[in-house]
C-alpha cells in the first residue's frame, strides 16, 4: 500500500471512529438543598384592634431535600419549606391587600444565599389568602456546572378559621460551564472531517513541490 492511500486509510478510521463514539454522559451528581425557614406574623392586623398575632400569619418550616442530577444538563422540583397559614380575625376594617417582603438562607451544595421572596394577603370578609413569590432567582456556581434556583408561586386560602397547609417549591436547573461542555457526536465528525481536509491539503502542496 502507498504513503497516500496509508494516510487515507487512517483518516477514514479515525473519522468512522468518531462518527460511532457515543456521547459523554457525565455522572449523575447529588444537589443537596436546604432552608432556614421563617415565620410572618399578624399580617392582617391594621392596628386598630388588640388580636392574636398568630391570625393571618405564615409559617415557613425549615426543610432539607437531596435530589440527584446530570451536570451535563437536568432539572428537577424540590420543596423548600413546609407551609402553614392560620387564619383568624384581624381587626375591624382590616380588609384589603397587604404586601411583605422577606428573606431566607438557602444552601445548595454547601454554598449559602438568600432568597428573597414577597408575600401578598388578601383578606376579605368571605376568605383570606396569601399568595407567595420569588423576586430573582438565585445562580450557585460550581467547578463544572451551575445550579439556578427559581420560586415557584404559591397561594394558600383560608375559607374559616383554622390552619391551612401547602408548600413552597422552587424549580433547579443545572447547566455545564462552557468550558466542561462535552462535544456531541456531530461537533466530533465535523472535527474529523476537519482532520481530514488539513491532510489533504498537506498532501497537495506536497506533491505540488514535487
Amino acid at each position: 500500500m502507498s504513503h497516500k492511500a496509508r494516510i487515507g486509510a487512517s483518516l477514514a478510521v479515525l473519522v468512522l471512529m468518531l462518527v460511532m463514539a457515543p456521547a459523554a454522559k457525565a455522572d449523575p451528581v447529588q444537589i443537596v438543598t436546604s432552608t432556614g425557614g421563617f415565620q410572618l406574623l399578624g399580617m392582617g392586623n391594621n392596628g386598630h384592634s388588640t388580636t392574636n398575632p398568630n391570625f393571618d400569619a405564615l409559617f415557613g418550616a425549615a426543610h432539607s431535600d437531596l435530589n440527584v442530577a446530570d451536570s451535563l444538563g437536568d432539572s428537577f422540583t424540590s420543596v423548600l419549606n413546609p407551609l402553614l397559614f392560620t387564619a383568624g380575625f384581624t381587626g375591624f376594617g382590616s380588609g384589603g391587600a397587604y404586601q411583605f417582603s422577606f428573606s431566607q438562607l438557602l444552601t445548595v451544595n454547601g454554598q449559602t444565599q438568600t432568597l428573597n421572596l414577597l408575600a401578598t394577603l388578601t383578606v376579605t370578609a368571605v376568605q383570606d389568602s396569601i399568595r407567595v413569590t420569588g423576586v430573582d432567582p438565585l445562580i450557585f456556581q460550581f467547578d463544572t456546572f451551575s445550579v439556578t434556583a427559581t420560586v415557584l408561586p404559591t397561594t394558600l386560602h383560608a375559607g374559616e378559621n383554622g390552619e391551612f397547609r401547602d408548600f413552597l417549591c422552587a424549580q433547579f436547573f443545572i447547566k455545564p460551564n462552557p468550558d466542561t461542555t462535552v462535544p456531541e457526536p456531530t461537533t466530533m465528525l465535523l472535527l474529523g472531517t476537519g482532520l481530514a481536509g488539513v491532510a489533504a491539503k498537506i498532501r497537495k502542496r506536497r506533491k505540488a513541490k514535487a
